[in-house]
C-alpha cells in the first residue's frame, strides 16, 4: 500500500452527467461533483468543555454534501494565537456570556486574519493541492502525484486526465479546465470557535444578578428580598439543565486559477518519481495560498430535552446543529460554497401525472418553501463541460426534510427520509429527470 507524505484524506466538488432520460436513471448520488470542506476548530484548553468538545469535533459526522477533505491538521490551540487582542493572555476575540453574545465586526475581522495567517504559515493550500493530486511516497525520492482521486470524482478517463500529455490536445485541454474551476477551485476550509455555557452557569449568573438588585432593593427599602430572590435562583440552578452554544464560523476558499495552476503543472507535476520537482513543491511558500470569504455565528440551545440525554450527548448534538447552522448562513452569502443536490425521484399521482421530485437536502442546509432552485444539466463534451439551465423549482411548503442531526430522535418520529419535495411550472415538469443538479438561486 502507499504511503502518503501529507496525512490527508479524500476530497471532490460538484457537478452531474445527464445525456438522456435512460442515463439518467441508471446515474447514482455518488456520481455528481461537490465542494470539498476542511472542517477545523478553535481549541480552548481553559474551557470548562474544552477537551470533551475537542474529542467531540474530532468524531463529528461527515457533511453529507461535501466532500470532507481532511489535511491532516484538524485544530488550533487559542493559546498559541497571538497579536489579536492587547492583552497578556493572548487568544482570539470571544463571545461570552453575560457581555457581547456576537463579536464585534472589528473583531470578527481581527479572528480571521489571524486564522488566515495561521493557515497560510501552516500551508493549507499546498496540503489541499497535494491531496487533490494524491502526493504518494516515504521520501522526496520516491514521491510524485497521480489524478486517481480527480479521475473518480470528475468522471473523466485516465488519458484526458494525464497532465504530462493532456496539455497538448484539444480535449486534455478542456478536462484538465474543468477540473481546475470545477473541483480544485472549490476547495473551502471552515474553522469553529465555539463557547458553551450550561444552564447553571447562566443561572448562577442571574442569581448574582437578581442579589445586586435585591441589595439595591433592600438598601431603599429596609428589607430582605435580596437573600430571598438568590435563593429563589439557585433552587432554579439545581433544577435546570441544559446547554447553550455561541459558535463563530469562518470560511475561507483556495486562492486556484489558471495561473496558478499552470505554475502546478509546468513546476511541479510528475506521475513518476522526481526529487527536484518535489522539493520545488515543498519549498514553493507562496504559489498555493487561502482566502479569507466571511464569517457566520449561530446560537443553539437545548434544554427540552433534558434528561433524554447525557451531556455527551447534548454536547455533540449543539455542537453539530451550531456548525450546520453557519454553513447554511455561508452558503446563502457565497455563491461558490452553495451545496447542489441531484434529483433522486420523480413522485407521480395514480394517473401517472407528475406531481413533484425529491432531492435530499432540507432543514439543515436551511432550506424554506420561499426559496428557488435551478435544475441543471450537465454533458460532458470533447470542449469541456457544458451546463444547460432546465428548469426552476420551489420546495413545497410542510414537506420540507428535517434531516437535523438526532432529529428523528429528538422529534420522537420515525421521519421523512425520502428528502424534501419541490414543486415546478407544469411546462417544466417533463424536462426534469432524476440526476439533474439543483442549486439554490436568488429569487
Amino acid at each position: 500500500m502507499r504511503k502518503q507524505i501529507f496525512s490527508l484524506a479524500a476530497v471532490a466538488v460538484l457537478c452531474a452527467t445527464t445525456l438522456s432520460a435512460q442515463e439518467a436513471e441508471k446515474k447514482t448520488v455518488s456520481q455528481y461533483y461537490r465542494n470539498a470542506l476542511t472542517n477545523m476548530m478553535v481549541y480552548h484548553a481553559e474551557d470548562e468543555f474544552g477537551y470533551e468538545v475537542y474529542e467531540i469535533f474530532k468524531d463529528l459526522p461527515p457533511q453529507e454534501r461535501y466532500d470532507m477533505h481532511d489535511v491532516g491538521l484538524r485544530v488550533f490551540d487559542n493559546s498559541k494565537i497571538t497579536n489579536v487582542r492587547n492583552n497578556k493572555n493572548g487568544g482570539l476575540h470571544r463571545q461570552t456570556y453575560g457581555g457581547s453574545m456576537i463579536l464585534t465586526a472589528e473583531e470578527k475581522q481581527a479572528n480571521a486574519d489571524a486564522m488566515l495567517e495561521m493557515l497560510n504559515q501552516a500551508e493549507i493550500g499546498k496540503r489541499i493541492v497535494a491531496k487533490w493530486f494524491n502526493l504518494s511516497g516515504e521520501t522526496l525520492q520516491d514521491a510524485y502525484f497521480d489524478t486517481e482521486l480527480i479521475e473518480e470524482r470528475s468522471g473523466y478517463n485516465a488519458s484526458l486526465l494525464d497532465v504530462e500529455k493532456a496539455r497538448y490536445t484539444i480535449e486534455g485541454t478542456a478536462a484538465l479546465q474543468d477540473v481546475s474551476t470545477e473541483l480544485i477551485s472549490h476547495s473551502f476550509v471552515l474553522i469553529s470557535d465555539m463557547t458553551y455555557v450550561t444552564a447553571e452557569d447562566r443561572a448562577a449568573a442571574t442569581k448574582v444578578a437578581f442579589g445586586v438588585i435585591g441589595a439595591v432593593f433592600d438598601g431603599l427599602t429596609g428589607g430582605n428580598s435580596g437573600r430571598r430572590l438568590t435563593e429563589d435562583v439557585g433552587d432554579i440552578a439545581d433544577k435546570f439543565t441544559g446547554f447553550k452554544v455561541l459558535t463563530h464560523s469562518y470560511l475561507f476558499q483556495l486562492e486556484w486559477n489558471d495561473s496558478i495552476a499552470n505554475i502546478f503543472y509546468d513546476r511541479y507535476y510528475t506521475s513518476t518519481p522526481n526529487p527536484a520537482k518535489m522539493l520545488a513543491f515543498m519549498e514553493d511558500s507562496t504559489s498555493f495560498r487561502m482566502t479569507y470569504l466571511g464569517t457566520e455565528s449561530a446560537r443553539d440551545e437545548k434544554t427540552k430535552v433534558q434528561g433524554r440525554y447525557t451531556r455527551e450527548d447534548l454536547l455533540q448534538m449543539i455542537t453539530v446543529r451550531s456548525i450546520d447552522n453557519n454553513i447554511a448562513k455561508l452558503q446563502k452569502r457565497f455563491e461558490a460554497f452553495r451545496v447542489k443536490a441531484p434529483i433522486t425521484s420523480v413522485e407521480y399521482d395514480k394517473k401517472g401525472k407528475i406531481t413533484g421530485f425529491r432531492a435530499q437536502i432540507g432543514e439543515k442546509e436551511g432550506i424554506d418553501e420561499t426559496m428557488k432552485f435551478e435544475v441543471l444539466e450537465y454533458r460532458q463534451t470533447k470542449n469541456g463541460l457544458e451546463v444547460n439551465k432546465v428548469a426552476v423549482i420551489q420546495p413545497v411548503k410542510n414537506q420540507i426534510w428535517d434531516n437535523r442531526f438526532n432529529a428523528l430522535i429528538e422529534n420522537d418520529s420515525d421521519g421523512n427520509t425520502a428528502g424534501t419535495l419541490f414543486k415546478a411550472a407544469e411546462a417544466d415538469k417533463a424536462k426534469i429527470l432524476p440526476g439533474m443538479v439543483i442549486r439554490q438561486i436568488k429569487g
